[in-house]
């Protein structure tokens, strides 16, 4: 490992413990009352790590460039990260404290997505997180009571979703896990992804709704969806600018790219639900602290001021 290499790991690393420790600190004891609830306290897996310590190792994993995660351990952590983590316990016994980094993931993505800004634009999209190969399916186990069969555009599918929703800087504001068979339109679904959300929500074809779902999730016009149409629909009346932010619905696809391709977040070689379950998490958290996230340049200010003179020019 070069010099520069090395700097730079070791900076990344104090970033993301520094960040993840004060979310833990913060919320310390909605932690523990979560992680007694699931049974994750007081397991014979006795260690000096923190769940901080574990949560960075986890998280660090995503941005490492390995693909092995038993490689990244053995070669990263054992060897470059000890001086950083004198307490680090071998492999085997880190397989065991995995499981216990699942709450303190989830309360630090909550956090990160507090700290995203609200822009009023929003893009939403979903991918697949395959359990396994469709012909295993009958003797898969890992998954089994969290996975279902669905469908995306290049075919069938069994295992879990991801949602997201973007704003146009390419940051996360809401995601939810749910089985392959939940629609993209699902009511339920999108009100708890959008309910803290005021603006316009860009999406494709997969997240039309009728008149009785969008009267419910626009909540009095707080939230305007706005989605492609199919060729025998009538063509929504929209403004040049909604029309225009629609049309650049292809950022959503930019970060799902990086979440697959890059941070590992959807694979299939997992040995437990649990071990699952934190790999995503940790993809996701890790996503966050990318420096440079795809994003797409929208002027917002004019027409918010053209939109907030329209009632005064009515009113002359």
């Amino acid at each position: 490992m070069t010099e520069l290499h090395q700097t730079f790991l070791f900076k990344m690393v104090a970033e993301i413990y520094v960040q993840i420790d004060d979310i833990i600190k913060e919320n310390r004891e909605e932690v523990i009352r979560a992680m007694r609830h699931l049974d994750l306290i007081g397991r014979d897996y006795p260690t000096k790590l923190s769940l901080s310590e574990v949560m960075t190792l986890l998280i660090y994993y995503h941005h490492s460039g390995y693909k092995c995660f038993k490689s990244y351990y053995n070669d990263c952590v054992l060897y470059d990260l000890r001086r950083d983590f004198p307490d680090v316990v071998s492999y085997s016994h880190f397989v065991n404290l995995i499981p216990r980094a699942l709450v303190g993931l989830m309360f630090a993505l909550a956090h990160q997505m507090k700290q995203s800004k609200s822009t009023g634009i929003y893009y939403g999209d979903s991918y697949p997180i395959p359990a396994c190969h469709p012909k295993r399916v009958h003797q898969h186990k890992v998954m089994r009571g969290f996975a279902d069969w669905g469908k995306t555009s290049v075919g069938w599918f069994y295992g879990l979703k991801c949602h997201v929703v973007i704003n146009h800087l390419g940051e996360l504001m809401s995601c939810t896990i749910s089985s392959g068979s939940v629609a993209d339109n699902d009511a339920g679904l999108l009100f708890r992804l959008t309910k803290e959300l005021l603006g316009y929500f860009f999406g494709d074809k997969g997240y039309m709704l009728n008149e009785d779902k969008r009267n419910f999730l626009e909540r009095d016009g707080e939230l305007k969806f706005v989605t492609k149409v199919r060729k025998n629909m009538k063509k929504q009346n929209l403004e040049l600018e909604p029309k225009l932010w629609l049309k650049k619905r292809g950022v959503v696809e930019s970060v799902i790219d990086i979440h697959k391709r890059h941070l590992e977040v959807a694979h299939t070689r997992h040995r437990s639900a649990s071990h699952a379950f934190v790999n995503i998490f940790a993809g996701l958290v890790a996503y966050n602290f990318l420096q440079r996230k795809p994003s797409t340049k929208i002027c917002i200010e004019r027409y918010l001021l053209r939109q907030a003179e329209k009632p005064l020019a009515i009113a002359a």
